[in-house]
């Protein structure tokens, strides 16, 4: 059986995150392991006000405040997963979110996670720590794996998401595949999924407006990258194109 990890406290949408999880359980035969983790790292910030100046004898009382918002967020999430009929309970721990997810993805297969439209430390830090798949929600909750698209450089990283994605979804036969300004005469990737008996349509995009690109990619069921994290912060600052792709997608996207 394959299962999911399915993280909260990222999501702008948690219907959408919520609604994946039910596709992958309902539809595809998943496990799915709700999570909540109350990060410790949050309580450092807490003493300090946004200028460095210490809060002093104020600080217990917002404590205390985002207790309760965090008391309301649980039973929130919990009255979600029951009234969609994931059965499992969620989990509820405390610590540092990188290594609880490390962790706990021992025994799963794929990560399922919302995302803003900026990408956050938390997201940056599970992308650099996590050895396995993540399914990250945005503006479109998975529903169906019938329109998959691969953004396909022919590079290291998008051979191994397409990689994890064909052992994790058997079931897929047919990939769209596109590159951007980028015409190679071998591309091995596609070699690659030929070989594993998938139907590739690639093309290439001649291109300089990725707002194209994003309605493009809008219209796919699921969309699959190669993982960013090691240069996040230098692709970052330069505008990387990948960047873009990854924070304003509304298509889901999986990262190997």
């Amino acid at each position: 059986m394959r299962k999911a990890l399915l993280l909260f406290g990222n999501e702008i949408e948690r219907e959408n995150l919520v609604d994946s999880a039910v596709y992958l359980q309902n539809s595809l035969g998943f496990k799915i392991y709700p999570l909540y983790i109350k990060d410790m790292s949050r309580d450092k910030i807490v003493a300090a006000s946004t200028d460095g100046m210490m809060l002093g004898g104020r600080s217990p009382f917002i404590m205390q405040g985002w207790a309760d918002v965090e008391k309301e967020e649980i039973e929130g999430i919990e009255r979600d997963l029951k009234a969609k009929g994931i059965s499992e309970p969620l989990e509820v721990d405390i610590g540092l979110v990188n290594e609880i997810v490390t962790e706990k993805m021992k025994e799963c297969d794929t990560l399922l996670v919302g995302k803003n439209e900026v990408i956050t430390e938390r997201i940056v830090g599970i992308l650099k720590g996590n050895y396995k798949s993540i399914i990250l929600i945005g503006e479109k909750p998975l529903v169906s794996l019938e329109k998959v698209l691969i953004a396909n450089d022919d590079g290291v990283k998008i051979n191994r998401s397409c990689y994890q994605f064909t052992n994790l979804f058997t079931e897929v036969k047919k990939f769209d595949s596109f590159s951007i300004n980028i015409d190679l005469e071998n591309n091995i990737l596609l070699t690659y999924l030929k070989d594993k008996e998938k139907i590739v349509d690639h093309r290439v995009i001649k291109t300089g407006n990725y707002d194209e690109i994003l309605e493009r990619i809008g219209q796919y069921d699921f969309f699959i990258m190669g993982n960013l994290s090691r240069s996040y912060f230098f692709e970052k600052i330069i505008g990387k194109n990948g960047i873009k792709l990854l924070e304003k997608s509304k298509a889901p996207i999986f990262i190997g």
